[in-house]
């Protein structure tokens, strides 16, 4: 395991932060972003999963999940989510049916970071001479690919995406996807 659990090789997208405070589904939320991983074909996998002591307005939970899809031989994207819930309460809901359910009541912070990770599997760090081959090649061959296509097509086709999904489930007031049309599909 990373010592630090943000840390990527290469520089990734501008992080994305979410808050917000009411009653939602953790379970439906958490099987609605790995289904979301899912059908983009990303390998989801759950990093930690930290329960604090139940302080005086509720517990503390802390979630950090990782995605990853390798697109070529070379590189592959990578997404990590934050997830810290606070001062949480599981409460009873009746749904409109009749039926009752268990909800979350509380606040929720979500932390979205990404990049795209080169040399995955290490056959550049065989030697000086091919680490310094693969730094001249990403910095005079590969940068401007790496920077303007590869960033934005995690950036627009998943990031985003995944962004307005999570605040679609949890009913926030800017439901949409502005970059939903982003690639002349209408």
């Amino acid at each position: 395991m990373d010592p630090l659990p943000f840390a990527l090789k290469e520089p990734g997208m501008p992080t994305i932060y979410l808050q917000y405070k009411g009653v939602w589904d953790m379970q439906d939320l958490y099987e609605y972003v790995a289904s979301f991983f899912n059908r983009q074909k990303f390998k989801f996998y759950e990093m930690r999963y930290i329960l604090k002591k139940p302080g005086p307005f509720g517990t503390d939970v802390q979630h950090i999940w990782q995605a990853t899809r390798e697109v070529e031989e070379y590189y592959k994207f990578m997404i990590k989510i934050f997830l810290h819930t606070f001062d949480t309460q599981d409460i009873e809901v009746v749904m409109k049916d009749g039926s009752k359910r268990i909800f979350t009541k509380g606040r929720l912070w979500i932390q979205l970071r990404g990049g795209i990770e080169t040399d995955y599997e290490g056959k550049w760090e065989e030697n000086a001479f091919y680490a310094n081959l693969r730094n001249f090649y990403h910095k005079y061959v590969i940068w401007k690919k790496i920077e303007g296509i590869w960033w934005d097509n995690l950036y627009y086709t998943v990031f985003l995406k995944l962004q307005s999904l999570i605040k679609e489930r949890l009913k926030m007031e800017s439901e949409g996807y502005e970059h939903r049309y982003f690639a002349g599909v209408r």
